[in-house]
């Protein structure tokens, strides 16, 4: 069987427009928000950048107030943070958070891949088959940015069928936190960094409706992705 990955990234766009949770934005301020996150989870920030309220009021065309609002979820969130009254930037990952962070995300996301298992139909084995093969794709051609849309694409199609939505909130925040720094380290040293692919052992699984080894695929992708992060030559990494 044939899988399109052009068909898999414009299927893609349309599941994570801002939509992982049911609730829908109403308001400037809540598309401004879900706009933001989907850009953190798929890379285009990177741990130290600077964010500008100004600057994002005009390239989204609203004013600051709405703009300002976006900017304080995401610095509730952890996604964001104050250096001073003035200065917004991505946080850096330190050991102690990345400890913290890789606990939760090793407790919280086998659990939702556990509770999606029975839910995943041939549909959606067939979908993240062709995830992973976008994730192999970029990997041979070293496009770190199509790698993190298509590795985020693969797991939050699994969370999503969980029918989990508080689990759901908690990983999204896990990977706002934790999102930059990968992409840190897939530029740094290129996307061919992934050496095992845990997706495919996934899959594999679940065409066998083995669920304990599929759960078990989900829980060694994240800890090497993890892994990466812990062991990269972060300059300026707190301890």
């Amino acid at each position: 069987m044939l899988y399109d990955s052009q068909l898999l990234i414009s299927d893609a766009f349309n599941f994570l427009g801002g939509k992982l949770s049911n609730y829908e934005p109403t308001t400037g301020a809540d598309s401004l928000h879900a706009t933001l996150r989907q850009q953190i989870w798929e890379g285009a920030f990177l741990p130290g950048d600077r964010v500008s309220i100004r600057g994002l009021a005009q390239s989204s065309g609203m004013s600051v107030i709405p703009v300002r609002d976006a900017v304080r979820r995401l610095v509730a969130e952890g996604a964001l943070c104050f250096i001073d009254s003035r200065t917004i930037e991505v946080p850096k990952l330190s050991l102690a958070n990345h400890r913290d962070v890789l606990f939760a995300r090793m407790q919280l996301e086998p659990e939702a891949g556990k509770r999606a298992f029975g839910q995943l139909t041939q549909t959606d084995l067939e979908q993240l088959i062709a995830y992973d093969m976008a994730v192999n794709e970029a990997i041979a051609m070293n496009d770190v940015n199509a790698y993190m849309r298509s590795n985020f694409a693969f797991h939050f199609h699994i969370y999503r069928k969980a029918d989990a939505p508080v689990l759901l909130r908690l990983i999204e925040i896990l990977w706002l936190q934790s999102g930059p720094s990968m992409r840190f380290i897939a530029g740094q040293y290129g996307a061919q960094t992934v050496t095992v692919d845990h997706h495919k052992e996934a899959t594999d699984a679940l065409t066998r409706r083995d669920r304990e080894s599929f759960v078990s695929a989900l829980r060694e992708d994240i800890a090497q992705g993890m892994e990466f992060i812990r062991n990269a030559e972060l300059p300026e990494l707190p301890k």
